[in-house]
């Protein structure tokens, strides 16, 4: 039996495995080589989008499927197989038309699997394709096919605060949503989460609980962290709200967080 046959090790990527310079630092990328040639299941669960994802490879190694869309689309890297897809009805378009005529000055990125489109523009939206590297790509809404997969908001923080109130004071329980970044409020079908997910993929994998390990510096890696219990760790950049959640904190982004934690494995099997 191979030292790490059975563990599975599911990580954020921005703030978490990635360094502050957006890049798998060499330190973390030797020790997720030495977890996966001994037997670990490795993969990231991320609010990007697989495309964007996909840029980091092939110096991103995984062993397992991935989580991306902060939780509405189960891939594997490694294939393109998709194992798990949350696809949101036509409740989400109105609710989209909704947001749009309430509050126009809000950015409204839909994301299909493999590609997203931008049906109302701003400098936000503008910036978001840039930081993650994607082509961006400008629809009417009418023109946007299904399946949907996840629905991003981008505008200063206050707005976004009263869009939120609104979505929830107008669609209560029907979506989940959560701030990824102050000034991005994603929204999935109800029931995929990055925790919901991860539940899944780990059953899935036939992981046991007591050796499966998430890390996470965002908020919405909050579920991610709360499904992992005791086995649940933040790099020490990451927020307040989540050094305060996560069991366990590990050295920052830059400091080989991802490494140290495998360190603490290598020494617990």
């Amino acid at each position: 039996m191979s030292k790490f046959e059975g563990v599975f090790i599911l990580t954020d990527m921005d703030g978490t495995l990635l360094d502050s310079s957006a890049s798998i630092a060499p330190r973390d990328a030797a020790a997720i080589d030495y977890f996966i040639e001994n037997g670990g299941c490795f993969s990231v669960a991320t609010g990007r989008a697989r495309g964007s994802v996909e840029r980091f490879l092939p110096d991103l190694h995984t062993s397992a499927p991935s989580i991306v869309d902060n939780g509405a689309w189960i891939s594997d890297l490694r294939t393109g197989e998709t194992l798990r897809l949350a696809a949101m009805g036509s409740e989400a378009a109105d609710m989209v038309e909704d947001m749009i005529d309430r509050f126009p000055m809000v950015g409204v990125e839909i994301c299909l699997p493999g590609i997203q489109y931008v049906v109302n523009h701003n400098m936000y939206t503008e910036r978001h394709h840039k930081n993650i590297g994607l082509e961006l790509h400008r629809r009417a809404l009418h023109e946007v096919a299904h399946p949907w997969v996840k629905i991003n908001l981008l505008e200063d923080h206050e707005v976004l605060c009263d869009a939120m109130e609104y979505l929830i004071r107008r669609y209560k329980d029907r979506f989940f949503a959560q701030f990824s970044l102050p000034h991005i409020y994603e929204i999935t079908q109800k029931g995929f989460s990055k925790g919901d997910s991860a539940l899944w993929l780990r059953d899935h994998l036939g992981v046991l609980p007591e050796n499966f390990y998430t890390v996470g510096d965002g908020t919405n890696d909050l579920e991610l962290l709360a499904v992992a219990g005791d086995n649940s760790y933040a790099p020490r950049n990451a927020k307040a709200i989540i050094l305060e959640a996560a069991h366990h904190h590990l050295p920052d982004n830059d400091s080989g967080a991802i490494a140290a934690l495998i360190e603490l494995l290598d020494k617990k099997y």
